[in-house]
């Protein structure tokens, strides 16, 4: 039944508040706002279509010379009053005017000239009604705290100069206005009240008004729902950006920290030179396993469990990062995994440090089993292998794997070989360098171990994370700091563990330098296995660990049932483990500790 009309109005050439005038949310975009409803019926004609919409320009164009909204810093206030018809009118007839004497809204404590961006500024606005018997404020309740006030809205709106004219009734839009909380409050007998708000802005040109909230009695006919008054008070800032500048604090507290550090670093540089510190143990106790061990487990569980927060917070919400959510949840699982495998092995290796220090005879036990049982099975592997090859190299040599003195071969017991090296070793463990021996063994075994859960740990965990952290970091709406958290500890993770892996090829010949060792103190042949064997062969010296095709192999009784482990005696002499063949009829040679290998090695 009725035409809305689409107006663009400008108010002057060098301004670029344009509005537009459409019915019914036009009011709500536009200082001036008319009632539009039975203005145009359908059937009016188009001459006097035009007449009006004349009219109105005219009209607009008047009254948006008011107050701030011609000239922002004026210091009159501007009002807008609302009408409703009826108890059932939610939206009213909203007329704009330059407020009344008794009606105004001052600055208090105005912002200031010179603003920066990201910085809080406090503004405080008054409200002052001088004769509250033409304009006696009611109190209203609030819809949440369920309060009465005589104000139940104030507070500030900043809008961008150049997107339009700002009015209490723009919306809080990025790009467009930003308000502060709203806040309430009840007028004094003198009918004044000041309110006080907090602004921070980015960078722009800015109208900053301060808006004020009340309701009085409508003047022509009270019995009508109160008239709403919304009165507001302008000024005009220019946000600009923050310069960082370095202030004398810095620069004293930078020198302070120096000297403190030069201080501390050359007293321990005298105690080194002067031998009060020995640095070497220094250096042992920070890289020994009590201290490495704790921090691999709590850097690999932080930097898997910082990664899941930022999933689960920025990355799946983000719309700049949905792209890398599959891979983010994929590599999330794998890192979880990886972290559990390598929190184990280290609390297996912590464990074990633990019972060296305080049970040494339990731990001994210990270690001769684990050292006995990949012995054995190392031993069954090789003989295995060697049954299906040739059983002769080149130079007449035969080639055999062999226990403390007993050939181990297919059919070889190997339940009973096990226990009685076992029985072996941890008699022979009671000396101590002996015991030396296959503690450097275990150790070089688990600075492999730990390097080989490194490579888990980066494949897994660290250049996964680091490289959807980064994708984070350059493309999400906001960095969060648990963004900079997880690509942090990513990035040490990936050092620590990146460096580590440079010296595998150490560790590797460290640990089969100590397993060389293990074998001849305890009399174990490995001949496949063995970079000594095949020296040994090459140099012709292979003979005091292996028989020759053309030695017959004699029947004669292992040290281990010589020495009484063994009740498989009998009267027609010594009979053989399983049948196994001794390699030699002397007793091996007695071990001692190699050249610069101390009694006692510390754990690292």
């Amino acid at each position: 039944k009725y035409t809305c009309y689409n107006t663009y109005l400008s108010h002057k050439p060098h301004r670029t508040n344009y509005t537009t005038l459409k019915e019914p949310t036009w009011p709500a975009a536009h200082p001036v706002t008319i009632s539009m409803m039975n203005m145009f019926p359908a059937n009016r004609s188009p001459r006097s279509v035009w007449v009006a919409l004349l009219a109105i320009a005219l009209f607009a164009r008047a009254a948006d010379a008011q107050c701030y909204l011609e000239d922002a810093n004026a210091e009159c206030s501007v009002c807008w009053f609302t009408v409703y018809g009826s108890a059932d009118d939610t939206v009213g007839v909203t007329k704009m005017k330059p407020c009344p004497p008794e009606i105004k809204v001052t600055w208090d404590t105005p912002l200031p000239e010179e603003m920066t961006e990201f910085v809080d500024y406090e503004a405080k606005y008054k409200l002052s009604v001088s004769d509250q018997a033409k304009y006696p404020i009611i109190k209203k309740q609030d819809k949440k705290s369920g309060s009465m006030n005589h104000v139940p809205h104030a507070n500030i709106h900043s809008c961008i100069a150049s997107r339009g004219a700002c009015t209490p009734f723009v919306a809080n839009s990025p790009g467009l206005a930003t308000h502060t909380p709203a806040v309430m409050g009840n007028v004094a007998a003198d009918g004044t009240q000041v309110f006080s708000s907090d602004v921070q802005l980015t960078r722009d040109q800015y109208t900053i008004i301060a808006h004020v909230r009340f309701f009085t009695p409508n003047e022509e006919d009270p019995s009508l729902p109160d008239t709403k008054v919304d009165a507001a008070i302008g000024v005009s800032r220019e946000v600009l950006q923050q310069v960082a500048e370095v202030s004398a604090d810095s620069y004293i507290s930078t020198a302070v920290i120096g000297a403190l550090i030069l201080c501390v670093f050359g007293g321990l540089v005298w105690a080194f030179r002067k031998g009060v510190i020995n640095l070497d143990k220094v250096l042992e106790a920070v890289y020994s396993d009590e201290v490495t061990l704790p921090m691999d487990i709590i850097t690999g569980l932080g930097d898997v469990s910082a990664f899941t927060v930022s999933v689960f917070t920025i990355i799946l919400y983000d719309p700049n990062t949905v792209q890398v959510v599959p891979a983010a949840i994929l590599f999330l699982v794998f890192a979880w995994l990886g972290s559990f495998y390598n929190a184990y092995h280290d609390i297996r290796q912590m464990w074990s440090v633990y019972m060296l220090k305080n049970h040494r005879r339990a731990f001994t036990e210990m270690l001769a089993q684990k050292l006995v049982d990949k012995t054995v099975k190392q031993a069954r592997r090789l003989s295995t292998e060697m049954e299906k090859e040739a059983l002769e190299t080149p130079n007449g040599i035969t080639r055999r794997v062999s226990i403390a003195g007993n050939i181990v071969e297919a059919d070889t017991d190997h339940q009973e070989l096990s226990a009685h090296f076992s029985a072996h070793v941890k008699q022979q463990a009671a000396e101590e360098h002996k015991f030396n021996v296959m503690l450097d063994l275990e150790i070089a075994q688990r600075d492999i171990r730990r390097k080989r859960g490194d490579v888990v740990t980066i494949i897994t965990e660290s250049i996964p994370i680091t490289a959807i952290q980064f994708y984070v970091l350059l493309n999400a709406e906001e960095v969060a700091a648990i963004t900079a958290i997880t690509l942090l500890f990513a990035a040490i993770v990936l050092g620590a563990k990146a460096s580590g892996l440079g010296m595998y090829q150490t560790a590797r010949i460290k640990r089969d330098q100590c397993e060389e060792r293990f074998h001849d103190v305890f009399d174990v042949v490995m001949p496949e296995g063995s970079a000594k064997f095949k020296r040994d062969v090459e140099s012709g010296n292979a003979s005091n660990k292996v028989v020759p095709i053309s030695t017959p192999m004699n029947k004669v009784q292992s040290p281990l049932m010589a020495a009484g482990s063994s009740p498989m005696a009998s009267p027609d002499g010594p009979q053989r483990i399983s049948e196994t063949r001794v390699l030699s009829q002397s007793p091996p040679a007695q071990s001692v500790p190699a050249p610069g290998i101390a009694a006692s090695v510390p754990l690292e």
